[in-house]
């Protein structure tokens, strides 16, 4: 992984890493009021390599694409839209008729989280999780962990 990272103030950002660089978990913070998306390290290295002109290290890709503020999500039904769209859009690169279909399709779907969607790396990713959903059986996807960190509540 990429040392040069200097703002030792966000390393706990870091903390899902595995030991390969990779990270297999989106973790949803409340506390932090941000989503953690998964990712594999090659394809950061892809992004930083591809755009050294806009990102000086590896880490500054994580921070800028993988880390999310909740408050872009608060809008389920938009957001399922978008997150649909880019999906199709920029990672499967199917045009734009197609892009449409799916995002008005997952639109109204009120028990799928918008988070989901953008965490998933593609199409097939995401049919694999809204079966599991469909079958109301979560546990089988294996794609990657998806964690909620909520802070405490006061009784």
């Amino acid at each position: 992984m990429d040392k040069t990272y200097d703002n030792t103030d966000n390393i706990f950002k870091y903390r899902h890493l595995e030991g390969d660089g990779n990270n297999h978990t989106l973790l949803i913070s409340e506390k932090d009021q941000k989503a953690y998306l998964p990712y594999y390290y090659s394809d950061i290295k892809d992004i930083y390599e591809n755009n050294k002109d806009i990102y000086k290290n590896t880490l500054q890709v994580i921070d800028k694409k993988f880390i999310l503020p909740l408050d872009l999500f608060k809008n389920s039904s938009f957001s399922r839209f978008r997150e649909s769209f880019n999906l199709m859009k920029y990672k499967e690169k199917k045009p734009l008729l197609k892009c449409f279909d799916l995002a008005f399709e997952l639109m109204f779907h009120y028990e799928l989280n918008p988070i989901i969607i953008s965490a998933c790396r593609n199409l097939d990713e995401l049919d694999i999780y809204l079966d599991c959903l469909e079958q109301n059986d979560l546990a089988d996807f294996d794609c990657f962990n998806i964690k909620f960190e909520v802070p405490p509540s006061i009784k």
